[in-house]
């Protein structure tokens, strides 16, 4: 060990006594600052102009543009520059043979010149931790933990790339091929990644070996077993090479012996990664102060509820827009999607079902990448496809031998993935967003749906209520059954279904029975189902607009509730008259008090008042209007500029009741009734509103009590302010960009005329 530190100490002493090793570190500090200050400088404008931010540590340090981001796009540069004289310069002076000949063991001599690499890679990682020092000084609650985590995942990159370096360097005795074979060497790790993705254990392997993505996860406060010993076995990798490689040109070994040497190194390396990278064999550390890296504890209850496999089935379709998504070359990026689940649930199991259907060619999206299309069949559309993808159709299940499996006909043959556990089934979908694929809320509502009771919501049709079957403004598609849609009770855990209770019964098992703005009477039958239904004390959601007051009114007579003759007026003249900004009114509603922290609106277009006129339930005021507002008894033209209170004619002013909950209980349960004097906020038109779709949420958490949609939310971050001035922050600047540089160039000019005048 004594001579490793000697051989070190040596190296070290060689590099520095050259300029390069000073200017890397020079050029090295004022990259880095460059970019981190002028952050920084930005943030405090932005603050200085009333604006808010926080998890400012994030921005900051790992996030785009961030200062760990910045080193991550540059480190690979400087790290050639240093490594490609550790051996190169030995064998181009000859002395490797002086050197290979003295009593020192070869790992020695390799092992001394790689800890000499790392002294300086812990230079260059003090370099950053003076920045560090500033972000915690100046950001308030700086989150340390990420700043640490992202230290630690540059220096072992730092060190991998230097172990790389090494090795290259004792291939040949040019130090300018050192250098670029370095590089070369990067760049075949970054993309080795790519290598083999067809086929499932070569997948798993250049996965392993890539370095494409290893330090996302560190960066961002994650530390995992995986990710470490993947930079420890590269290391190992490069450093036993390198010895082997010495070895070899020592000793006269026949040939086999010697490149069964490499094979073993190179088979225990592969090994011992792919078994670290198995999920059951991944220990975790989110080091964040939000723990952001992690499950909220929602999802973490959930999770726990899974004992045993829970299989998770991709179907891909040949002819979706989305195929590549699920293609095999697409697997590790697809299975990371879900990397934040199988550290609670180990037991996942990934399978992907091939096929090719087709109900609409002529209205399917991604016929218009595959020219033309007219006269072919579905085979022969499938054919073009997979010649264009470079795809085996044989690999592909066809039309029938998928209809034998599943039914993806109402999910119109789209990418669709199944979850089966214990004989219950849920479904992920993508969406029509940028961001296209189900994020922790969704996956979190599609695993617990497995594990409790279902949520079934039944919409009332046959009166020409709102539909949730077609698009438009009227419609309540959106909110209910859009399967593009990620905030649709579709994807948050719930079952949506529609009857005509003149037909049939109110299915069994409905959570809730919705009955959306009815256009005409109901029928004797429909009327007296309802009223079982509510008489055995079922939940139920009713919305209403003023113009089917008539309709409506004698139904939530049973309830003591009536739309008021009249609408309700917006006062804000810049803004349609009939254009009600509804306010939470409810306390103590856990459901909907996020939107009461925030003072929040709800976009409600032609409102009417609710007059509660009493009766065997207890009512609450949920959703009311402002009190400059007031309710037009007689009504009026929504497209008039100008509408007049006029109390003479019974026209009402101040805070109204628009929505209200009505509670009673029965047979030993809370019976929820929910009663809106608009039905348009819920509809397609007026969802994306101010915040409608939370509000819409918060309703059906409440009527599930909770259990959908599933709340995911994190407290938010405290690191939102920078806590000193711009004089002070510009004394920073100053100090470390131009200060601390030039006491090393001042430094290092003095060694090296000392030296040189030795």
């Amino acid at each position: 060990m004594i001579k490793i530190f000697k051989i070190a100490k040596l190296e070290l002493s060689i590099l520095f006594y050259s300029p390069v090793a000073w200017l890397v570190l020079v050029i090295f500090m004022v990259q880095s600052g460059m970019g981190f200050f002028g952050m920084l400088g930005s943030f405090q404008e932005l603050f200085m102009m009333g604006e808010k931010a926080d998890n400012l540590t994030q921005l900051l340090f790992p996030a785009t543009n961030g200062l760990f981001d910045k080193v991550l796009q540059n480190l690979y540069l400087y790290i050639p520059l240093l490594t490609m004289g550790l051996i190169s310069r030995e064998i181009s002076s000859g002395s490797i043979k002086l050197l290979l000949s003295s009593p020192v063991k070869i790992s020695e001599i390799i092992l001394g010149k790689y800890l000499a690499m790392i002294y300086y890679a812990l230079m260059l990682m003090a370099i950053l931790g003076i920045y560090c020092l500033i972000g915690v000084w100046v950001i308030k609650d700086a989150d340390t933990g990420l700043i640490g985590a992202g230290l630690l995942s540059l220096f072992l990159l730092t060190a991998t790339y230097a172990a790389i370096g090494l090795f290259m360097s004792s291939l040949t005795g040019y130090q300018v091929v050192a250098a670029i074979s370095t590089l070369a060497v990067f760049a075949a790790l970054k993309y080795i990644g790519t290598v083999g993705q067809s086929i499932d254990f070569v997948r798993d392997l250049t996965y392993f070996l890539s370095l494409s993505g290893r330090t996302e996860s560190m960066l961002n406060g994650l530390i995992t077993s995986r990710d470490v010993i993947y930079y420890l076995l590269i290391i190992l990798l490069f450093l036993g090479l390198t010895i082997l490689r010495f070895k070899a040109s020592r000793e006269s070994k026949p040939f086999a012996i010697q490149a069964g040497r490499y094979v073993a190194l190179m088979a225990f390396v592969l090994l011992a990664g792919y078994l670290s990278a198995r999920p059951a064999a991944i220990l975790y550390r989110d080091v964040t102060a939000q723990k952001s890296q992690t499950l909220t504890p929602a999802s973490q209850a959930v999770a726990k509820q899974i004992e045993g496999p829970l299989v998770i089935t991709t179907y891909v379709n040949l002819l979706d827009q989305h195929v590549y998504a699920g293609l095999p070359v697409s697997r590790n990026t697809d299975l990371s999607r879900f990397e934040d689940f199988r550290r609670f649930i180990p037991g996942i199991k990934m399978n992907y079902v091939y096929y090719y259907d087709a109900t609409d060619l002529a209205n399917n999206p991604n016929m218009i990448y595959q020219g033309n299309i007219t006269g072919l069949n579905t085979r022969q559309v499938a054919e073009k496809v997979a010649d264009n993808l470079e795809v085996d159709l044989d690999k592909f299940l066809t039309p029938d031998q998928i209809h034998q499996i599943i039914d993806l006909a109402p999910e119109e043959n789209t990418f669709v993935r199944q979850l089966s556990y214990q004989g219950h089934t849920s479904f992920l979908r993508l969406y029509n967003e940028q961001n296209q694929f189900p994020e922790e809320a969704e996956i979190t509502a599609a695993i617990k749906k497995l594990v409790v009771p279902h949520q079934k919501i039944v919409f009332i049709e046959g009166d020409d209520e709102r539909s949730i079957r077609v698009k438009g403004d009227r419609s309540y598609d959106l909110f209910s059954s859009a399967r593009k849609t990620r905030k649709s009770l579709i994807n948050q855990g719930f079952d949506v279904v529609g009857v005509n209770l003149d037909a049939a019964d109110v299915p069994p098992g409905t959570t809730l029975l919705i009955l959306a703005d009815p256009a005409k009477p109901f029928s004797s039958q429909a009327a007296a189902r309802i009223r079982g239904y509510i008489d055995a004390g079922g939940d139920m959601l009713i919305t209403a607009e003023p113009s089917h007051r008539e309709v409506i009114n004698p139904f939530l007579s049973r309830f003591g509730v009536q739309l008021s003759p009249g609408m309700m007026v917006n006062p804000d003249k810049n803004a349609p008259a009939d254009l009600i900004q509804g306010r939470i009114a409810a306390e103590n509603n856990e459901y909907l008090d996020q939107l009461m922290y925030m003072n929040a609106t709800v976009a409600m277009p032609s409102a009417a008042m609710l007059e509660l006129t009493g009766s065997d339930f207890t009512a609450d005021t949920v959703l009311q209007s402002s009190a400059l507002g007031w309710n037009k008894k007689n009504g009026f033209d929504p497209s008039s500029s100008s509408v007049s209170y006029q109390p003479e004619q019974g026209d009402q002013k101040g805070s109204k009741p628009l929505i209200v909950l009505l509670k009673r209980k029965v047979a030993g349960k809370e019976q929820k009734i929910f009663i809106s004097g608009d039905a348009d906020f819920m509809s397609d038109h007026a969802i994306p509103q101010a915040y409608n779709f939370s509000f819409i949420s918060g309703i059906f958490r409440w009527f599930s009590n909770g259990l959908f949609p599933v709340r995911v939310s994190r407290p938010a971050p405290q690191d939102d302010a920078i806590l000193t001035s711009r004089k002070e922050l510009s004394a920073y600047r100053s100090a470390v960009l131009w200060g601390v540089p030039a006491l090393m160039i001042a430094g290092a000019a003095g060694l090296l005329i000392s030296r040189k005048r030795k």
